[in-house]
C-alpha cells in the first residue's frame, strides 16, 4: 500500500513540474485568420543602426492575409510613405503550430516574427515568438488576456510583456498586444539598451489604426456556392425519394386491382 502511495506522490510531483516548466503547451495552435483579414498600422517609429530607418518616413503599413492552408498562413505587407509613394511589400508564410516562417524578400530579420501568432491563445500560452537575443532565454508567454475598447469595439486581446538582460551588456524589452481571436498584432514596442555602446541602442514601435476581420467577398461567394450546391443535392434527393415512393404506391395499387387469373 505504501509503495503505491509513493508512486502516486512521485507521479503527482512530476506532473506538477511538467506544468510549471512547460506552461501553455496544451494550447491549440491554429490560425485564427481567414483570407482577406488585414491590419493597418500607423505611428511607426524606429531608431538605432539595425532597425529599418524608413519606418520614420512611413505614413501607414498594412498586413493582409492572402492564403490559409491548414496551419500555414501567407501574409502580404505593403505601405505608404509620407511623400505619397506606395510600396508593395513581400510575402511570408507563417506556421501556426511551429512558427516556422518563409520569407520571399525580407529586408530585415525584424519584420518576420511578430505580425501574427496563433488564434485563440489564452493566458500563459507560449506565443512561440522568437525575438530573443539570448538563445537560452525563457519563452515569450501570453502574460494576460483582457478586454479593451479598441478599434471601434470591445475586443479581447492577449498581452505579451517580455524582458531579458545580460549584466553589463544590454537590457531588452518587448511588449506586444494581439487580437485574441485572430492572433493579429495590434501594438508593438521593442527596445534594446546597450550598456557598452550607447550609439547602438534600438527601438521600434507602431500600433493598429484599422482592422478588418471579414473574409474577402470571393470567399463569401464560395460559401454561398457551396450552400447552393448542398441545397440542390438535398432537394434532388428528396424528389428522388418522393418519386420512388409514388412508384411503390402505384405498384401496390396495380397489384391490388389486378384480377386473379382463372
Amino acid at each position: 500500500m505504501l509503495g503505491k502511495l509513493k508512486k502516486f506522490v512521485v507521479a503527482l510531483i512530476y506532473a506538477s513540474l511538467v506544468i510549471l516548466v512547460a506552461p501553455g503547451e496544451a494550447a491549440e495552435y491554429n490560425p485564427g485568420v481567414q483570407v482577406g483579414y488585414w491590419v493597418e498600422y500607423k505611428n511607426l517609429v524606429s531608431g538605432g543602426p539595425y532597425n529599418p530607418q524608413d519606418f520614420n518616413m512611413t505614413d501607414w503599413m498594412k498586413m493582409e492575409v492572402t492564403s490559409v492552408v491548414g496551419k500555414r498562413v501567407t501574409v502580404h505587407t505593403s505601405r505608404m510613405l509620407k511623400n505619397g509613394t506606395f510600396q508593395d511589400g513581400y510575402d511570408y508564410v507563417f506556421d501556426a503550430q511551429t512558427r516556422e516562417t518563409d520569407r520571399s524578400a525580407d529586408p530585415s530579420s525584424l519584420w518576420n516574427n511578430y505580425f501574427i501568432i496563433a488564434g485563440n491563445l489564452t493566458e500563459n500560452s507560449d506565443t512561440h515568438l522568437t525575438l530573443r537575443l539570448n538563445p537560452g532565454a525563457f519563452p515569450m508567454l501570453v502574460n494576460e488576456t483582457e478586454t479593451r475598447d479598441l478599434l471601434g469595439t470591445n475586443r479581447a486581446v492577449n498581452l505579451v510583456n517580455y524582458s531579458e538582460s545580460l549584466e553589463s551588456y544590454y537590457n531588452y524589452q518587448f511588449y506586444a498586444m494581439y487580437d485574441q481571436a485572430t492572433g493579429m498584432l495590434l501594438e508593438l514596442n521593442i527596445s534594446t539598451i546597450s550598456q557598452t555602446t550607447p550609439s547602438s541602442n534600438e527601438m521600434l514601435s507602431f500600433s493598429a489604426a484599422d482592422i478588418n476581420t471579414k473574409p474577402r467577398s470571393s470567399d463569401y461567394a464560395l460559401v454561398y456556392t457551396g450552400v447552393a450546391i448542398a441545397a440542390f443535392i438535398v432537394v434532388a434527393v428528396a424528389l428522388l425519394i418522393r418519386r420512388r415512393k409514388k412508384r411503390a404506391k402505384k405498384t401496390v395499387r396495380e397489384a391490388a386491382n389486378k384480377k386473379p387469373t382463372e
